[in-house]
């Protein structure tokens, strides 16, 4: 059985690569995000294309905190880049990934959705 801690770390290092990897993921996950509640794959990397499409540069996601309890991991994380419309994005997640059979099949995302409207503000017509 993969290390599920690792494998979370892969996912985060991967986002939204991640999504289509058989050793990270399952065929059916899911993902839960503030607001949106939960989305399909193909719906996630809609979301991920657009952050990639309105984005000028990224420092990445920095990991801040690991918390692994059986088939439950969280990750505590700091997402930084600057975007198209000048703001700097610089917001902070807790993500929370459910295993099954050494693979995620559902990730919760959670993250100031106040901060991501202001920060993204002008760039929302570009979400196709």
């Amino acid at each position: 059985m993969t290390d599920n801690r690792q494998t979370a770390l892969r996912m985060i290092e991967n986002i939204p690569a991640g999504l289509d990897n058989p050793e990270i993921t399952t065929p059916d996950v899911t993902w839960w995000i503030p607001g949106r509640g939960v989305v399909d794959k193909a719906e996630f990397k809609k979301l991920a294309a657009f952050a990639i499409k309105v984005m000028r540069s990224s420092k990445g996601m920095k990991v801040h905190g690991i918390t692994v309890d059986g088939d439950r991991v969280a990750v505590e994380v700091e997402g930084h880049m600057e975007l198209k419309n000048g703001k700097t994005y610089n917001n902070f997640y807790h993500f929370l990934f459910l295993f099954r059979d050494g693979r995620i099949y559902q990730g919760k995302e959670y993250h100031d959705t106040l901060l991501a409207d202001q920060s993204f503000e002008g760039l929302w017509g570009e979400l196709e």
